[in-house]
C-alpha cells in the first residue's frame, strides 16, 4: 500500500519497481512521457521480497475536492532478480 498526504498530479495507472535500486516509479499515463514520479526513498532490503511477490498495489491519495480515494493499480518489476 502506498499512502500520499499531498494530492498527486493525477491518477496512477501503474506502479514499477526497479529491483536493483528497490526504487518505485509512479506512472500517470501510458501515453505522456516524463509526467511520471519517481520515488526517492529505497525499499528497505528486507522488505523488499515482499514488494516482489505481489502482482498489485494499493494506492491511497487525496484530490482537490474529494475525499480520499484508494484504488488498486498493477505492480511491474523492472530488471533483474538477484
Amino acid at each position: 500500500m502506498m499512502v500520499s498526504d499531498t494530492p498527486l498530479p493525477d491518477m496512477v495507472c501503474r506502479v514499477e519497481y526497479y529491483r536493483d535500486q528497490r526504487l518505485f516509479m509512479l506512472i500517470y499515463d501510458d501515453n505522456v512521457e516524463n509526467d511520471d514520479d519517481l520515488m526517492h526513498y529505497e525499499v528497505p532490503e528486507h522488505f523488499s521480497k515482499s514488494v516482489e511477490n505481489t502482482p498489485n498495489i494499493i494506492i491511497y491519495s487525496l484530490f482537490p475536492n474529494r475525499e480520499p480515494l484508494g484504488y488498486k493499480v498493477p505492480l511491474i518489476m523492472v530488471g533483474d532478480v538477484f
